[in-house]
């Protein structure tokens, strides 16, 4: 290689390096939005409320970062091969907080597979009871509105039916039994 080639792969090398850095301090930047979306959701709906709506766009970005992570450690490889050097992008990689990716995922994957091996067990041996909780507010709110005539009339009834995704008699006995 020529000294002005080299010179080259050494700026090239340097702009991967920044690009890299670039990508994790995006990353935790995003993580750390996320972290405040959950917490606000959190306060607002209840404990691991966000949980179903933040968990696979968590999972998807941490996905696209490290697809993007991947690429560019993959150029770094290039260049130091080029370079005669020894690959750094392993290094770099183990320093990087990038590496905190791998751990979300993971982390993800697990926390569903929990999720789901929990739901298995508890359908197992007793059935959910009740309703959803999203509904009884739904309908209690309803209540509370119309306190003067608590009973819904049959158009009500439909219109709560679609709100909730119960089951016009489920709405009815709802207020039978409220």
């Amino acid at each position: 290689l020529s000294a002005e080639e080299k010179q080259e792969l050494e700026t090239k090398k340097s702009k991967l390096i920044g690009m890299l850095q670039e990508v994790d301090r995006r990353y935790r930047q995003y993580y750390d939005q996320m972290q405040v979306v959950i917490s606000s959701f959190d306060a607002v709906a209840g404990v691991g409320a966000a949980t179903p709506y933040t968990a696979l766009a968590l999972q998807a970005m941490s996905r696209y970062f490290r697809c993007l992570k991947d690429a560019i450690t993959g150029q770094i490889s290039l260049v130091c091969k080029s370079l005669g050097e020894e690959d750094i992008s392993k290094q770099i990689t183990t320093k990087s907080p990038t590496s905190r990716l791998r751990f979300i995922d993971q982390q993800i994957r697990q926390q569903r597979a929990f999720q789901q091996l929990g739901m298995l067990n508890q359908h197992a041996w007793r059935p959910q009871r009740g309703l959803p909780e999203r509904s009884v507010s739904i309908l209690r709110a309803w209540l509370f509105e119309h306190f003067l005539h608590p009973y819904p009339k049959d158009a009500d009834k439909m219109m709560l039916a679609r709100q909730t995704g119960l089951t016009r008699s489920q709405v009815s006995n709802w207020f039978i039994n409220a």
